[in-house]
């Protein structure tokens, strides 16, 4: 193990020099591109090939030196020595989204328990009913589902919005202002999957959401899985038209109605969304697995015929081949054409020689 102190010395220590790795690294690689390109053949095309190599090695250059600003920043020494053209250079593209940082969880939730939000609606504002999300925890007596390689996005975003308050999470405001409208595409979020919508036949008229501090339940529970401890209050509780929910609106800029979307007319568009129709009765984690699957089975089984093909190939070709003339040795093609070209036509071709050598002789007699 190592402290806090350590791990950033070890940060100082190696972050520039890891600048100064990538940098040999990426100038070998457009040294290699550049021999590639003056090693073409033809006059024009070793000019077309050296245009290309100096605009993308402009390109690369240049998102290389702006992405040193994110690299160095999990060191603030080392990225205080950067020279200020490049944060200056990176601000000014930073919207476009060229490059970010990237780093790990310094501490993961959930070692001592995790903060959920349980949202929860109601048509009267006194008897409230808890809204279970597909996959994040909820209901008590449900275990954890496994969901790899899926990424839910709204119980990902749930978990984040634990973590602050509502006012940190502006989609929360939005989320529920659709629910209260029983936006089907909203709705679509919370069921399917043996998780069923309590409010699907007619919308609640108020929803609030409460924080809650989830731990697993000890071994020998009764049928639990968690068990959780009321915090407070995450989002107060609002309905259609209230005050407070049109002043939350107003202040996240959602209040403002967007023109309804017009149903797709491109034929892709409209295959996609069929597509995704088709799907959505079947849990995401299932049908990721079933592709994955599916493709595991095709690749499998090319892979065990590939080595049935020379042998079969072979086989066509003797069967199909053309035969050779006057048959192969042995056979009873080559014992018929042996006994014709064997040694009686031999003899014949020794006597007709004899014939022909005796003719002189017996010119020679009578003369």
């Amino acid at each position: 193990a190592f402290t806090y102190h350590e791990f950033t010395t070890w940060l100082g220590t190696v972050t520039l020099p890891l600048v100064g790795l990538g940098f040999l690294s990426l100038s070998w690689e457009i040294l290699l591109a550049l021999y590639r390109s003056l090693s073409i053949p033809g006059c024009c095309w070793k000019l077309w090939a050296t245009l290309q190599w100096g605009i993308f090695t402009s390109a690369t250059l240049g998102v290389f030196a702006i992405s040193l600003v994110p690299f160095t920043a999990i060191d603030p020494p080392s990225s205080r020595q950067l020279w200020p053209g490049l944060r200056q250079l990176f601000g000014s593209l930073e919207r476009f989204q060229l490059v970010a940082s990237y780093g790990l969880f310094r501490r993961m939730t959930g070692t001592g328990g995790r903060p959920e939000v349980v949202l929860q609606g109601s048509h009267d504002g006194h008897s409230w009913t808890e809204i279970e999300f597909l996959y994040k925890p909820g209901n008590l007596s449900r275990a954890p589902p496994v969901l790899t390689p899926h990424q839910p996005r709204l119980d990902w975003q749930m978990w984040f919005a634990a973590l602050d308050h509502h006012s940190s999470s502006p989609w929360f405001t939005s989320f529920v202002h659709r629910l209260l409208q029983g936006q089907e595409e909203v709705v679509a979020l919370l069921q399917g999957g043996g998780c069923q919508y309590p409010f699907a036949a007619r919308p609640p008229r108020y929803l609030r959401a409460q924080l809650y501090w989830y731990r697993f339940a000890p071994p020998g529970s009764s049928g639990l899985w968690w068990q959780r401890q009321l915090v407070g209050d995450f989002y107060p509780p609002v309905a259609l038209g209230d005050p407070t929910l049109d002043t939350l609106l107003q202040q996240m800029g959602m209040k403002e109605q967007a023109p309804p979307r017009p149903p797709p007319t491109a034929v892709l568009p409209w295959l996609l969304l069929s597509l995704r129709q088709l799907c959505q009765p079947v849990p995401a984690p299932v049908l990721l697995w079933s592709l994955y699957s599916l493709l595991a089975s095709v690749l499998a089984l090319r892979a065990l015929r590939a080595p049935l093909r020379p042998g079969a190939g072979t086989a066509l070709a003797r069967h199909k081949g053309p035969p050779r003339r006057g048959g192969e040795p042995g056979t009873a093609g080559g014992e018929r054409n042996g006994h014709r070209n064997g040694h009686p036509r031999r003899r014949e071709e020794e006597e007709r020689a004899e014939g022909h050598g005796d003719r002189p002789k017996a010119a020679r007699r009578r003369k």
